[in-house]
Parts: structure tokens; C-alpha cells; sequence
């Protein structure tokens, strides 16, 4: 524990470490690996301090907002890889997935009971603050939400920012000293009474099939994108070796992700089977160390961490821009309190609902969008065109059939895709929930800090206002196809779209 930041420790409740209990308990929720995570270095410490085993559960219920077989394939998938990695290791892990027959409600309340300790992710967003929350008022165990989300701790980024470049700054002036704190590389087990769990586990033949599980059926796994560690480990590795080298010049032109340059990590993040950390220490290489940051670039985007431009360029994107999103979330929970899902109906369809731009965006940008609030479209289209990749435009009808079928878009297209909804939408609002409905239900990176802020920025949030006024988007920054057609070649990437299948 010598190098663990305590920055990064949040009780969620004021009740004390209780030791007569039986165990510590980690609640595996956001970073469901066994390396490299702050979550687990904290538990281990407080298991061995207390001289008591570690429980380690991973939970994957069928209630939470968009659940569909496609999101829990990939998660299930990271349980076969965890379930492999513990049975080596020696850890107590309990993998649960929920069924009608073995139901969720109650379960974790009652591990808690037994706990000395109950430690788990303090990931920002989606349900997961709201989980913390809940735990915590009903226990009676203290419960500590750990801050694994980056190298640097985000208490330690000071109050939210309007522009990533207010944010670069803090990260860089943190960034060596995080980095002698990072999380254990391999961390070592204590050995201890073996604890039978009050549920079977879902391992082996009583790890359920997502086909038989009453889900959305409809949103289906993704052939050849498999979840967990392991395959986490090698997507970095395929990266590194085929596509860092020209990330720089190639990582905004729309392709087959064959060929592009885009870094295609965003899942194996998102559900934690891969560390942000891991990622840094694999992308500078292992000759790499704070010394070689570059003092004079401090706070810019180009030259800090590496003198290698792709290299610079990716951290920038990965460290900067992924931070922007976590910390954004964290303050506003900090400020505001958690917000669950509230549900709204578009055309007729139940969708939930977990940001509204009123309370989102700056002010300039929502001025702007409310003075055309008026403003007549050239278009407009149903859920069910939306959903349908149905529109007039090729291009993000393309960008639409990418999303559904692989569970992504790329990564320049993404930002036309929702710039297009606000442009085609009655109310800058309506658009918000079409985006936030259709990139967290099919995403396979959905749900995330960064899939909102991404959506957000479509409306002006850590942007800046853009001259000259139009018609819908005021000083929101606009963007067209044809622009997009003029600036990259598309033939590639409309090749490979028209391949998909969905």
C-alpha cells in the first residue's frame, strides 16, 4: 500500500471497518479485472491489515437500463476470462448472474452484512453512483468507492472545466507523481478459510446463456468482439504493433477498423477488462519514465509525454479527453448529487433518460440553441427512421448500420452522427434523447463518462461558440457530409459498411 494515492478513497457512508465480521468484500462493478486496479490494491491492504479473506464479487443483473445480450455477452465473456484467471490465482471470486430463478434483489445488501468492509469502483456514471448510493444507506458496513478510473486521482483536478484545454494543464502537473502511484502490476493473494457463497456461482454449466435470459434480445452480440481480459490484452497488443505507428495522420480517416488508424480499445475500457494504466505503460514502451516528460510542453497537446508524435497524439486522446468525461461526472455528482435513470417516451417508445441539456450545458451554448428553438428544419425523423438508418443522408445512414451491427462508429463519424440528429430533431432536447437512446442501447462502449460527453459536445459542452450563426445550431459548431466527403476519402469506408450485417 506504500504507493497508493489515499486521493483516490471516498467512504460513501460514515460507518466504521468493522473486524469481527467475516470478510472484506470487493464489489467488482466498473473494473472487473484482477490487475492493475486501485479497487483491489485497497481491499487486499485492508484484508491482510485485518488478517481476514477477500471475497471478490462480480455481479451482472438484467434490470439495468438498455440490457440487451449484446452488453451482457461481452460482460459474461470478461466472468470466463475473471473465473480462469481466480481459479489460478487462488481467489475467492463469486461471479453472479442474475435469472428469474435466482433474483438479484437483496443479494448484495445481505453479503454486506457479513462484511468487515465493503469496497467497490467509483466509477462516475450511468447506474453505478446510484448502486454506491443505495448499498450505502441500507448497510450497516462502511463502504469505500475507490477512484480507478485514471493515472491521475480526479479530486486531485480541481473544479470541473469548460474546455480540455483548462484540464490538460492539471493533468500534466500530476501526471509524474501519479504515475510512481499507479496499481499493483500483479498483486499477490493472501491465503485464508475458504467461504462458501450464499448463491451459485455462475461458473461452468451454471453460467446462464445470454439467448435464454429475458432481455433485449434483439441487440445481438458482435461476431468476432469478444470481452474480458484477454482479449483485451490482445486488441492493445494488435494496436501498438500495427496501428500506433501512424495513429497521428490516420486515426481520423473513416475505414474498415481493419485499416484505420483508431486505437478500437473504448469497449475493453469501458467494462474495465482492460486498465488505462496498462495502456499508458504498454504505449510508452518499458524504457519510459517521468524523466522523459517534456517540462516545456507542459499544458499543450503536442510533445509532452513523447517526442514520437503518435505516441503523444494517442496519450493526448486517451489521458486528456477520457478524463475530461470521468472528472465532468464526478463533479457534477459531487455538486448536484447521483441522478438515476428517469424514463421519458419518444414516438411512443419507453426510453431512460440520464441527463437533460438544461442543467448540462454552458450557458452560451444553450442561449444560442434556444434563440433558434424555432427555426424550421429541413427534416425530421421518427425514432423509427432514426433507429432504421433511414434518413436522406447516406453518410449517416452508413455511420447508423455501423453502429448497430459492430457496436461502434468511427471515432470522426461519431460527432457527424449526433451533430446530424440536432440539425434533424424539433427540439435541440428531442435530439439529446434520440442520441442517448440509440448510442447506450447499441454501443458496445456505450453508458460510459465518455459516450455522454461525447453526445454532449454535439450541443456546445467543452466547446466554444463558432461563428458564423445558422439556422438551428446558432454559435453551436456545425458539421456537414459533404464537408466530411471533401475532407476524407469514404469509398473504403462505404465498402465496408455495405458488408455489414444486421
Amino acid at each position: 500500500m506504500a504507493t497508493f494515492n489515499d486521493a483516490r478513497v471516498r467512504p460513501a457512508n460514515d460507518h466504521k471497518i468493522r473486524p469481527g465480521q467475516s470478510y472484506v468484500l470487493y464489489w467488482m462493478q466498473a473494473y472487473r479485472r484482477f490487475n492493475r486496479n486501485h479497487a483491489l490494491d485497497y481491499a487486499l491492504h485492508w484484508a491482510r491489515h485485518l488478517k481476514k479473506p477477500l471475497i471478490v464479487f462480480e455481479g451482472l443483473r438484467m434490470d439495468y437500463p438498455w440490457a440487451s445480450a449484446r452488453h451482457h455477452q461481452f460482460m459474461i465473456d470478461g466472468i470466463i476470462a475473471n473465473t480462469a484467471h481466480a481459479t489460478q490465482a487462488g481467489i475467492q471470486y463469486w461471479p453472479y448472474v442474475e435469472t428469474p430463478e435466482q433474483p438479484a434483489r437483496g443479494l448484495l445488501t445481505k453479503l454486506a452484512h457479513d462484511a468487515c468492509l465493503v469496497v467497490t469502483d467509483d466509477y462516475p456514471a450511468f447506474i453505478v453512483p446510484g448502486q454506491i448510493a443505495a448499498l450505502a444507506s441500507k448497510s450497516e458496513c462502511a463502504v469505500h468507492a475507490i477512484d480507478g478510473n485514471s493515472l491521475v486521482p480526479l479530486k486531485l483536478l480541481g473544479l470541473a472545466v469548460s474546455a480540455c484545454a483548462h484540464l490538460r494543464p492539471r493533468i500534466h502537473k500530476l501526471v509524474a507523481e501519479a504515475w510512481q502511484h499507479r496499481a499493483v502490476k500483479e498483486p499477490t493473494f493472501p491465503t485464508g478459510p475458504k467461504i462458501d457463497p450464499p448463491f451459485q456461482l455462475a461458473i461452468g454449466k451454471h453460467l446462464p446463456k445470454v439467448a435464454d435470459l429475458p432481455i433485449d434480445q434483439k441487440v445481438k452480440p458482435i461476431d468476432g468482439i469478444v470481452g474480458g481480459v484477454v482479449a483485451g490484452h490482445a486488441a492493445l497488443k494488435n494496436f501498438v504493433r500495427h496501428k500506433l505507428p501512424r495513429y497521428s495522420e490516420g486515426r481520423n480517416q473513416p475505414d474498415d477498423p481493419a485499416v484505420t488508424a483508431a486505437s478500437g480499445l473504448s469497449a475493453w475500457l469501458r467494462y474495465g477488462h482492460l486498465s488505462i494504466q496498462e495502456v499508458a505503460e504498454v504505449v510508452l514502451g518499458d524504457g519510459w519514465s517521468p524523466e522523459k516528460l517534456n517540462a516545456g510542453a507542459r499544458g499543450k497537446r503536442e510533445g509532452y509525454y513523447h517526442d514520437d508524435p503518435n505516441v503523444n497524439s494517442f496519450l493526448d486522446e486517451a489521458i486528456t479527453w477520457r478524463d475530461v468525461g470521468y472528472h465532468w461526472h464526478m463533479m457534477r455528482n459531487a455538486e448536484r448529487g447521483v441522478r438515476n435513470a428517469e424514463w421519458t417516451t419518444v414516438d411512443g417508445v419507453k426510453v431512460p433518460l440520464f441527463h437533460d441539456l438544461a442543467s448540462t450545458l454552458p450557458a452560451w451554448a444553450k442561449a444560442s440553441l434556444d434563440a433558434h428553438a424555432a427555426d424550421k428544419r429541413a427534416f425530421q425523423y421518427t425514432l423509427a427512421q432514426w433507429e432504421g438508418a433511414d434518413t436522406h443522408d447516406p453518410l449517416w445512414n452508413a455511420a447508423q448500420v455501423e453502429l448497430m451491427a459492430t457496436g461502434r462508429i468511427h471515432n470522426y463519424l461519431r460527432m457527424l452522427w449526433g451533430k446530424k440528429v440536432l440539425e434533424w430533431s424539433a427540439t435541440p432536447q428531442a435530439a439529446y434523447v434520440v442520441l442517448e437512446h440509440l448510442n447506450n442501447k447499441y454501443a458496445i462502449d456505450g453508458r460510459d463518462p465518455n459516450s455522454y460527453t461525447g453526445i454532449l459536445w454535439c450541443f456546445g459542452l467543452f466547446d466554444r461558440p463558432w461563428p458564423p450563426e445558422r439556422k438551428v445550431f446558432g454559435n453551436v459548431r456545425y458539421m456537414s457530409s459533404d464537408n466530411t466527403a471533401k475532407k476524407y476519402k469514404l469509398a473504403g469506408y462505404y465498402e465496408y459498411v455495405r458488408k455489414l450485417k444486421y
